[in-house]
């Protein structure tokens, strides 16, 4: 957030906040597409169309919509952010279910 004006700041926030909100919903959309549930296939569309509609939301939400000074390091700044916390989530749960587990007996 250095060198940036109080509007990118703030847009640099909400639109991260947008993205990771956004995620949750693909994730959910993707259940009934995948076929690994009894979903009917009307349900499947819907969840198609909501989809893409949110992965487009998620896609536009990299470019800024207020005057920045440069709006390939806003997009890159975005990016980088979004990729940088699904890895470490990502490792974090790695690290979490490669642990044996300890069963205490009482």
């Amino acid at each position: 957030m250095s060198g940036v004006g109080r509007q990118e700041a703030f847009q640099l926030l909400s639109s991260a906040m947008g993205i990771f909100y956004a995620m949750t919903y693909l994730v959910m959309f993707a259940i009934p597409i995948s076929g690994r549930s009894a979903a009917p296939m009307r349900l499947r569309w819907a969840a198609g169309s909501a989809f893409l509609l949110t992965l487009l939301c998620t896609a536009l939400s990299i470019f800024p919509i207020v005057d920045v000074a440069n709006p390939l390091a806003f997009s890159l700044k975005i990016g980088s952010l979004i990729v940088a916390t699904n890895l470490v989530g990502a490792l974090l749960y790695r690290i979490a279910t490669a642990r044996p587990r300890v069963i205490e007996r009482q």
